[in-house]
């Protein structure tokens, strides 16, 4: 039995994927015997009625953070406001969530033997050396992006010296963590280009909990609610910022206009969502629907829903970031069209178990391609979904990517 203290951004209740994620590990941890606390914040990203209202939300007057158990894990919070979409708004909010968490670290916390920090946000590295430097615990850096390469895409970083800063940042955190996870093989090369010994790195991919994300029938309360019964749905669940582009579901949609059983549905919110709402709008295009985030017991409804999930990424992006809605996808039985580039892990993981068809980025044509493949053959549909849950279940699910969190851990307290 080890002492595990995690630093996360986002935890449960908050619903975005990474918060499920880190949810589901600690609890995971838990169960192998650990000793597990995490350092979070309130949720901040999509919080419903219903979480706001959870305890979980509510402080004393005489604190700054919160304190509760839940299914075995302390769990201590520090307020957040909601998300905001400036980059500088937030790296203000990252700043002062950093600086409590530490202080809660140094001095609320026993001495851990594991300090588990997920990145982004790339200074959350910075409290987990601290941490483990002061309280005598092994560093573990989990990169879920590759980072600053993703700013750096996106043009939120220009100026040369603080980009050149940031990498050095990186590349510090990288230096001092005991053991390195990433969520992608692809993450695990550039790491080892970028000098990173191969001893410590270690997979650990998203998940999927295989029993919640069942395949489901196509009619039922989500379907049913927003009219979609009969149709055949292409989806997007999730982020709607500035990596996904999509913008270009409006020219692939127009396509399909003329055609009253295709219906598009993108689900979720995001820095984009105001945009790229309003750029609908203004088109008039009239077979694509947006909506708000969707309540935790209608997720599986949703993806059932779906004939098709897509998943664009903008030129470049696929190489420093794995969506988490693939294996949600393929968990749903449900196959998957993405923009990627062929030598990505999103391309990697839909050739390999055949559960989909990844093109170039910003390529419409070659989306509408994909999805005329589909729609005129129904059993691929059926034959792309199946291999995709068999894939999941094989190498994707909760309890294998646990299994392996624990493996890293017994081999770095050893």
């Amino acid at each position: 039995m080890n002492d595990i203290l995690m630093l996360s951004l986002v935890y449960g209740p908050d619903t975005v994927s990474t918060a499920n994620m880190m949810t589901d590990i600690a609890k995971g941890l838990g169960e192998k015997g650990h000793n597990v606390t995490v350092l979070t914040s309130v949720p901040h990203y999509n919080p419903s009625d219903e979480v706001i209202k959870n305890p979980v939300m509510h402080f004393s007057w005489f604190k700054f953070y919160s304190e509760s158990m839940e299914d075995g894990v302390r769990v201590l919070r520090v307020f957040m406001p909601p998300k905001r979409h400036k980059i500088w708004a937030r790296a203000f909010d990252y700043l002062i969530f950093q600086i409590l968490t530490t202080w809660l670290g140094l001095f609320k916390v026993s001495s851990p033997d594991v300090v588990f920090v997920t990145s982004p946000p790339i200074t959350l590295g910075i409290s987990g050396i601290l941490i483990a430097l002061f309280r005598s615990g092994k560093f573990v850096y989990d990169v879920r992006e590759l980072w600053p390469d993703v700013p750096v895409r996106m043009g939120l970083f220009r100026n040369a010296l603080l980009i050149k800063f940031v990498y050095w940042l990186e590349d510090f955190v990288y230096s001092k963590s005991a053991s390195i996870s990433t969520i992608a093989r692809s993450f695990r090369d550039t790491l080892i280009v970028r000098g990173v010994s191969e001893d410590k790195l270690y997979f650990t991919p998203n998940f999927v909990d295989i029993d919640f994300i069942i395949p489901s029938n196509r009619v039922n309360k989500f379907s049913v609610t927003h009219g979609l019964d009969g149709k055949f749905v292409v989806l997007y669940a999730g982020n709607v910022g500035l990596t996904q582009g999509l913008e270009i579901l409006i020219d692939v949609a127009r396509y399909f206009e003329s055609n009253n059983e295709v219906q598009f549905v993108i689900v979720g919110d995001g820095a984009a969502h105001a945009q790229l709402e309003n750029v609908i709008v203004e088109s008039e295009v009239n077979n694509l629907t947006m909506l708000p985030f969707q309540s935790t017991e209608l997720v599986n409804d949703m993806y059932a829903t779906s004939s098709i999930c897509i998943v664009p990424l903008r030129k470049g992006f696929s190489y420093d970031t794995v969506p988490s809605k693939i294996y949600t996808s393929m968990a749903a039985g449900r196959p998957v069209v993405a923009s990627a580039e062929e030598d990505s892990e999103t391309a990697f993981l839909l050739n390999e178990s055949d559960a989909g068809i990844s093109v170039e980025p910003e390529n419409p044509s070659a989306l509408i391609n994909a999805i005329c493949e589909y729609y005129q053959n129904r059993d691929s549909i059926l034959v792309s979904g199946e291999n995709g849950r068999r894939w999941i279940e094989q190498y994707y699910s909760k309890s294998v990517v646990i299994d392996a969190y624990n493996d890293m851990v017994l081999d770095i307290v050893d």
